[in-house]
């Protein structure tokens, strides 16, 4: 690279920055600062202005119609779109090219997690059942992504690789499966014009991915009037931000060997060019061949790719984040910590989360895998798969998103389950840090045991 010495200096400052922001572990560190700040401001001087911002009525107003809604509305409903809309780039990218395309990894993902959901689903049902906290029964069925694969990334020395794309596979069933009980539990009525519309703009978003239409802007138009249609229809409004992803286009424009040629060509062309003028700001036609090998390289590839690169970190560093700040504030001096610790609310998340999720992982996998309808990863050994389960019961964002539906007219009934949430992520993330730790003492390459061996 021609970087002159001040350059030079500042890139070698943000470098290992732009690796720490790029890691999973960087997302898992943002949520912990923003759940950190929100029970500050929730526990001092500060929650008068906390609790103001959250349900101050904001949005917009057109004449006779308006859009509005208290912050934390507009935060669970418009920001946690983006979320799922990138859950929906990352489970379409996973079963096009991914590893959920291999019927039999595909089966023992879905396995561990249907385990992963039913189990402690089951756990809390049996724990609530007949009491008013009953219709909770789905807060312990997911799988934080961020934070389970942040916790994971501090052994990536010793695990294989296989377990990330395992449980990365994992948390997206169990976000696909909280994304379905959304959709069909936590939604009171149904305005069926609005569906009729959200239906409508659906095959319309369908309809120029087919047509080949790969405008940034058309999508986002028809995405947010897809969103605004599904809120008014009863349905959570995140569900519109799968629904988009899935229509996003997956096919590039250019085929291999057309690009490749192409990029040939314009480079042969830049080369003979810079032979004459080295500066490229003195030559407007150099310019002009940068231009045009990025359009090319950007017809080379897919939206789909772009798009989920483009949000991976805005959404893990900015979106999940905002929602903890806005989320996670409980008045500690207001519980009853015997009578939270002791309650049916949080047994059930806990028993759920804690030893649900990895019991119903663990034996679902080895179920499924023994009886031939799915297979686990070559490398992944028994001890693995168990510790992956551990970490698997981080439930925390989602897990909160579902109390707030489950309890939203309810704000003790919520901020208890918040608190059962914070303990069962944080005694999942422990149990499963130190299970790795004492069970993966050598290095990747001299472990030689496979699951398949046990």
């Amino acid at each position: 690279m021609n970087l002159n010495p001040v350059e030079q200096k500042v890139a070698s400052i943000l470098s290992p920055f732009e690796k720490f922001v790029d890691s999973q572990t960087s997302t898992g560190l943002f949520l912990v600062f923003a759940t950190f700040l929100a029970m500050v401001m929730a526990n001092t001087g500060l929650n008068d202005i906390y609790q103001t911002i959250i349900h101050a009525e904001t949005g917009l107003i057109f004449g006779d119609h308006q859009l509005t809604m208290p912050v934390e509305e507009w935060i669970g409903s418009g920001l946690m779109a983006l979320f799922f809309f990138l859950l929906g780039l990352e489970l379409k990218r996973e079963c096009l090219a991914g590893e959920l395309q291999n019927p039999k990894r595909v089966g023992i993902i879905l396995s561990a997690a249907l385990g992963g959901m039913i189990m402690p689903a089951a756990i809390y049902y049996l724990i609530n059942i007949g009491s008013s906290t009953q219709e909770g029964w789905a807060i312990p069925m997911a799988t934080d992504t961020a934070f389970a694969l942040g916790a994971l990334a501090f052994f990536k020395r010793k695990v294989s690789k296989e377990l990330f794309i395992f449980l990365t596979g994992l948390a997206i069933f169990d976000d696909l499966g909280a994304i379905l009980v959304i959709a069909v539990y936590y939604t009171e009525s149904l305005n069926t014009g609005a569906l009729y519309w959200a239906g409508f703009i659906t095959l319309l978003l369908i309809g120029i991915n087919v047509c080949g239409f790969r405008s940034v802007w058309l999508y986002m138009i028809l995405g947010f009037i897809l969103w605004w249609f599904v809120h008014l229809s009863g349905v959570h409004a995140t569900v519109a931000g799968v629904i988009v992803a899935l229509t996003i286009p997956a096919r590039p424009r250019l085929q291999p060997e057309h690009f490749v040629n192409r990029i040939t060509k314009l480079l042969s062309k830049f080369e003979r060019r810079q032979k004459v003028e080295s500066i490229i700001l003195a030559d407007q036609g150099q310019s002009e061949l940068v231009k045009n090998i990025e359009d090319v390289a950007k017809e080379g590839s897919t939206p789909l790719q772009r798009w989920e690169l483009k949000l991976e970190n805005p959404i893990g560093l900015g979106v999940l984040p905002i929602f903890a700040l806005f989320s996670a504030g409980i008045r500690l001096t207001e519980q009853d910590w015997l009578e939270v610790i002791s309650s049916p609310l949080t047994l059930g998340i806990v028993g759920g989360l804690v030893i649900g999720k990895p019991l119903g992982i663990f034996i679902f996998s080895l179920v499924v895998d023994k009886l031939g309808f799915g297979l686990l990863p070559e490398k992944m050994t028994k001890k693995e798969l168990l510790g992956t389960g551990l970490l698997a019961g981080m439930g925390f964002t989602m897990s909160i998103f579902i109390s707030q539906l489950a309890f939203k007219s309810n704000a003790v009934l919520i901020d208890e389950a918040k608190l059962a949430i914070l303990i069962s992520t944080l005694l999942a993330g422990f149990l499963g840090i130190i299970w790795l730790s004492i069970t993966t003492e050598s290095p990747l390459e001299e472990s030689t045991e496979s699951i398949n061996g046990r």
